[in-house]
């Protein structure tokens, strides 16, 4: 009697404690999906180094290579006298590239190959008349639109349907908001974007 009373209490022993290993295991389980959970979300939301102050990586260390239609009137030429890329679009460059710490290098591109040529990462980002789309957003990085060619098409030598421009990288590029905060803010700020809209534009189509 007492030998089968000893079982009953080590078998209800032994569920009992079948039942906390599997309440363990269950909460191992999800504190583990959870971590993973937690890792995706993370890797999918805006890395630390894309602040805008991060370190800067671009695809030749020291350069920032930007794609540019040099054959958009004001907006982008070659100088007939210095044979040297002229025009808002590769003066703005080269004050970005100043203002972070690189050279600069002009990669010329038609106006409908801008876009699609980063993602063959033949330069860094695009500076030209690209206006802000829902499409572009979609499937590239963007800047804030910080111009505005809307009064100055006649000075452009492409047809623009979308005026308001922005500086544009591959999708999840950490450049594009460091362009933004640590070139862009400040070049608006201090005017130099609008001296240089009025020296190829006689206007201010600079988006404050």
């Amino acid at each position: 009697m007492f030998f089968h009373r000893y079982l009953q209490i080590g078998k209800q022993r032994m569920r009992w404690l079948q039942l906390k290993k599997n309440k363990i295991r269950r909460i191992v389980c999800a504190l583990a999906a959870a971590v993973l959970t937690a890792a995706a979300l993370a890797g999918c939301g805006t890395p630390k180094d894309c602040e805008g102050d991060g370190e800067i990586t671009t695809i030749e260390k020291g350069v920032l290579k930007v794609g540019i239609n040099l054959k958009d009137g004001s907006m982008g030429y070659v100088d007939e006298k210095t044979a040297k890329p002229a025009g808002f679009a590769p003066d703005t460059a080269a004050k970005i590239a100043e203002k972070l710490g690189l050279s600069l290098e002009i990669i010329d591109t038609t106006e409908e190959n801008l876009l699609n040529s980063l993602d063959a990462d033949l330069y860094d980002c695009v500076i030209s008349t690209v206006g802000i789309t829902d499409w572009n957003q979609k499937y590239y990085s963007a800047t804030k639109a910080y111009a505005d060619v809307s009064k100055v098409r006649d000075k452009l030598g492409e047809e623009v349907e979308y005026t308001e421009l922005a500086v544009f990288g591959k999708k999840g590029s950490c450049l594009i908001p460091a362009i933004e905060n640590q070139a862009l803010k400040p070049l608006i700020k201090d005017g130099t974007l609008t001296e240089i809209s009025k020296t190829y534009f006689e206007k201010d189509i600079v988006l404050k």
